[in-house]
């Protein structure tokens, strides 16, 4: 029985490390270290729409292993402003052959905005903000943004040989619809609606193209030592 647990102490197979909860929040948290924080408490609302969006992104259905995480990020600037949004997360271990990755789905999404008190005032009312707290139910269907991100373990090849070293790349699906009230952007210097459209894309297309692979490398580095230690 010793044996055994010593066994699984020193277990170094990559579904180890996938298992790890720091593992996934590595991802999470990416280059702009985000917060990341994992939900304790998970109702039957939040399973229900993790249901709904794995559906909508055509992403494995949920299991009783999966996990759920709030991820803050910073969103978009303006002057004297900026709106942060809060995504919750469904984090689920995928099995491809012998190897482990992951599918990251994301269930939804909320703003909110810091900065100048009055420009957050014009925000928080013509969102509907400042109303949240008598309304609280969210069905899903003001939903903005769809995300499917899979990550998996690539292999060193004969064509690779010069590097034996594992590697892992994701694959990421993303679909926003970004709504900036009129009344907003013309209370906000140099706001314009083409703008708000550009910035965000701008955002998201350096969550992409940027984070992403910065991302990938710090989780290498994090199994590299795993590994070593």
């Amino acid at each position: 029985d010793d044996d055994d647990d010593d066994d699984d102490n020193n277990d170094k197979s990559l579904h180890a490390f996938f298992s790890l909860p720091q593992s996934a929040t590595l991802l999470l948290r990416g280059s702009k270290n985000n917060q990341v924080n994992e939900v304790q408490s998970v109702d039957e609302e939040l399973l229900k729409r993790y249901r709904q969006s794995c559906e909508k992104v055509n992403a494995l259905p949920p299991t009783s292993d999966d996990r759920f995480y709030e991820v803050t990020t910073s969103g978009v600037k303006f002057p004297g402003l900026n709106v942060m949004t809060v995504v919750t997360i469904g984090v689920k271990i995928t099995n491809q052959g012998d190897l482990p990755g992951y599918e990251f789905v994301l269930i939804k999404d909320s703003t909110y905005a810091v900065g100048n008190r009055l420009f957050v005032w014009f925000f928080n009312k013509v969102t509907g903000k400042d109303k949240e707290s008598s309304n609280k139910k969210d069905d899903g269907d003001n939903q903005s943004t769809f995300s499917l991100n899979k990550v998996r373990v690539v292999v060193p090849t004969l064509s690779t040989e010069n590097n034996t070293m594992i590697s892992f790349e994701s694959n990421p699906y993303l679909r926003v619809q970004v709504q900036f009230p009129s009344f907003l952007l013309k209370a906000i210097p140099g706001a314009t609606k083409e703008k708000s459209e550009k910035t965000g894309s701008d955002a998201m297309r350096k969550v992409l193209d940027a984070d992403g692979p910065a991302a990938l490398d710090a989780f290498q580095q994090e199994y590299v030592r795993w590994l070593e230690s």
